[in-house]
């Protein structure tokens, strides 16, 4: 069942960052920068945007699927922290309401792949 789960929200979540968040702008143009001085309507490439913790914990959290229950529950925080922080600053400037499919994607994906891996049996 948690393996089910995680493949869900790793989906949703790389499904997430390459839709719209906000503006019409995609996830994957939204600099990394974001996450600790407010969102501004800069731009940013792949390696220096959100994209880049989002791999991340993706990464982590298909190894985890597989290895260990640890290595999942690090990825499950590193997407959802990502999300909840870049939504409570995206407050500062847009309201919820005005936030599209993508961050919604991205944010419930990373919800459930942290789900995933509090779900996660331990090695018996």
């Amino acid at each position: 069942m948690s393996w089910l789960m995680c493949l869900v929200g790793v989906a949703v979540v790389a499904f997430g960052a390459f839709r719209a968040w906000y503006e019409d702008r995609a996830g994957h143009t939204l600099p990394l920068s974001d996450l600790f001085s407010g969102v501004t309507r800069e731009s940013a490439p792949v390696l220096g945007s959100l994209t880049l913790p989002l791999a991340i914990g993706v990464l982590l959290a298909v190894v985890g699927m597989f290895r260990a229950k640890g290595i999942l529950q690090l990825g499950g925080i590193i997407l959802a922290a990502t999300m909840v922080v870049w939504v409570v600053r995206a407050r500062e400037v847009v309201d919820l309401g005005d936030l599209q499919v993508g961050a919604w994607n991205a944010l419930f994906g990373s919800l459930l792949v942290l789900a995933a891996g509090i779900l996660r049996p331990g090695r018996v």
